[in-house]
């Protein structure tokens, strides 16, 4: 099921990306998925991002190019379990959600090659959720404890191409609301992601 819509995401997305372009409504877009690693829920991700470029150079005098950008995203978690894995009698089996990060982004100045160019980045942001309480392989249910959640990522990845308009990356994600509800859980996600840079 996951290739299927991924591949109907990037269609989606493709489209998406062919209006955006012709308007010069955004920078950029991003579609992701991957599986949650750190609880009973067994969560899979999908994941598209409008991104705005800053136009920044914070380092002018160095080899390295430090910027960033800023990512809309809406997302599906849907859940991979089955009813004979003695769920939760509580949750979800998935939830939607929006989120907007700032993202600091780190990366040699020139490409290698002329065609690749690695990069670090890293962002925090706020994300709301559908949903706060998953379905989960246990006898309670995962509880974010609000549909308010902090996004944290971590990534890196490599820029492709003779204009740098193509991106292959891995992200790291965690979401928690910091302890603004009583419940906590957080759940954390690892992300494959194709962008596009326009």
């Amino acid at each position: 099921m996951m290739p299927i819509k991924f591949l109907s995401i990037f269609i989606l997305s493709y489209f998406s990306y062919s209006y955006c372009a012709a308007n010069n409504f955004i920078d950029g877009m991003t579609i992701g998925s991957g599986p949650e690693t750190n609880s009973n829920a067994d969560m899979d991700s999908y994941r598209v991002s409008f991104l705005w470029d800053w136009q920044q150079d914070w380092l002018k005098e160095s080899s390295w190019l430090l910027s960033g950008y800023y990512d809309l995203s809406l997302f599906y978690w849907e859940n991979q379990l089955n009813h004979q894995d003695n769920l939760s009698d509580e949750g979800n089996g998935s939830t939607t959600g929006i989120s907007f990060s700032p993202v600091f982004r780190i990366k040699p100045r020139q490409p290698l090659w002329n065609t690749l160019t690695p990069y670090v980045e890293i962002g925090v942001g706020a994300t709301l959720l559908t949903h706060s309480r998953i379905v989960a392989k246990a006898t309670s249910a995962v509880d974010l404890g609000s549909n308010f959640q902090f996004e944290d990522r971590i990534g890196l990845g490599l820029q492709i191409g003779s204009q740098q308009q193509f991106e292959l990356g891995y992200r790291y994600i965690h979401y928690s609301n910091a302890g603004i509800a009583s419940d906590n859980d957080g759940i954390d996600f690892q992300q494959i992601h194709l962008s596009f840079w326009f």
